[in-house]
């Protein structure tokens, strides 16, 4: 079986859960026999294709893209494009919401809905219609839909019940490389928050919940990482709370996020709703405690390996953060449950479940 992925996500990302998850299911599927993967890329700077042969990916292409963004996926367009005119594969799979290669393509199609977000909280997004609209089309043309859970099967089945009969949930798969990070010789005490701040992910609720926590005890700090550098409304808030000199911002490599895992006290992950999450597997994987919202989908991820707050809750966030960092014996249970419960979220799961649904929508 031949499969073609596109090249949206790749000449986006660098670093990203999207990018990841399709890298992952490359390589994945790769593996497997009888199956060829491609992915349509002229040139790509993403990480997690370091490895993988890309024509353009030299001194040439350097040369030509590197740095020119738009240029990338303009080119790259192209080129999917291109790859899809030839029509050789069995199953072609977008990697995000850009509608393209509908009046062209001539085989079926797969499409990955990582979350109703947009959908769901439209005022946050500048570009929500567009992008709304774009899912609205390939949604409803896709031979088959994957959730990457439950939770985002039910968001999907609000907003289009008709889809139902061609969803399956297939769960991130986690995969592991190379040897664990050992802990740092270091003094250093925090909690550790990672992605964005906009506003369904509550990152200022879960400030001020914390900000007490931070002025009982100098020694502990807030360490977020990704989403970039905190905007002066967010450093306005910081003053404001008189938490600032215990709060940064840093970018993080993948290796350097899995050291901070090993150091934190407790990662924290307080959205209102996510389509999976998978930083809770990492954190699992690197023996690092969990703390986050009781809704979305994290009890469906997480199980009892985690411990819960609800998230409209300045009380419920202080408590159970509080309960993580001090209670030895809580941390060391839900360390020792999420080294079990990463284990069930394998590649190898992922990419034969995924296989299934091309082999299906293949032979509609």
């Amino acid at each position: 079986m031949k499969i073609l992925f596109d090249h949206q996500t790749f000449s986006i990302q660098r670093y990203g859960g999207i990018s990841r998850y399709f890298a992952n299911l490359h390589h994945g599927l790769n593996k497997q026999p009888g199956v060829d993967s491609r992915i349509a890329l002229l040139y790509s700077e993403n990480e997690y294709l370091k490895d993988t042969a890309i024509p353009m990916n030299n001194a040439l292409g350097k040369k030509l893209f590197s740095g020119h963004y738009n240029r990338i996926y303009r080119w790259n367009r192209r080129y999917c494009n291109y790859r899809i005119g030839l029509n050789n594969f069995d199953v072609f799979h977008p990697t995000y919401y850009d509608t393209y290669f509908l009046k062209d393509l001539k085989k079926p199609f797969v499409f990955t809905v990582h979350d109703m977000i947009h959908e769901l909280f439209p005022k946050q997004f500048p570009d929500n219609d567009e992008v709304v609209e774009r899912k609205r089309q390939l949604i409803t043309a896709a031979d088959a839909l994957i959730a990457i859970s439950e939770h985002t099967k039910k968001d999907i089945i609000k907003f289009f019940p008709e889809t139902e009969s061609k969803i399956s949930v297939i769960h991130h798969g986690y995969r592991f490389e190379g040897q664990a990070i050992a802990k740092a010789d270091s003094n250093e005490r925090f909690i550790l928050y990672i992605g964005e701040r906009v506003s369904y992910k509550n990152f200022i609720p879960f400030v001020k919940a914390i900000a007490p926590l931070l002025k009982e005890d100098e020694t502990l700090q807030l360490i977020c990482t990704g989403g970039g550098k905190f905007s002066v409304d967010e450093e306005q808030l910081l003053v404001g709370l008189n938490v600032s000199a215990q709060c940064r911002q840093i970018s993080a490599t993948d290796t350097q996020l899995q050291q901070l895992y090993v150091q934190a006290l407790v990662f924290v992950f307080p959205s209102l709703i996510e389509g999976f999450g998978i930083p809770l597997l990492e954190a699992f994987s690197a023996g690092c405690p969990i703390a986050a919202s009781n809704n979305s989908c994290f009890p469906e991820i997480g199980g009892d390996a985690i411990a819960y707050f609800d998230p409209h809750s300045a009380e419920s966030m202080y408590n159970t953060i509080k309960s993580v960092i001090t209670d030895e014996t809580l941390r060391d249970n839900l360390i020792k449950k999420g080294h079990g419960r990463v284990k069930e979220f394998t590649l190898e799961k992922q990419v034969e479940q995924t296989l299934a649904v091309y082999k299906q929508a293949a032979h509609k």
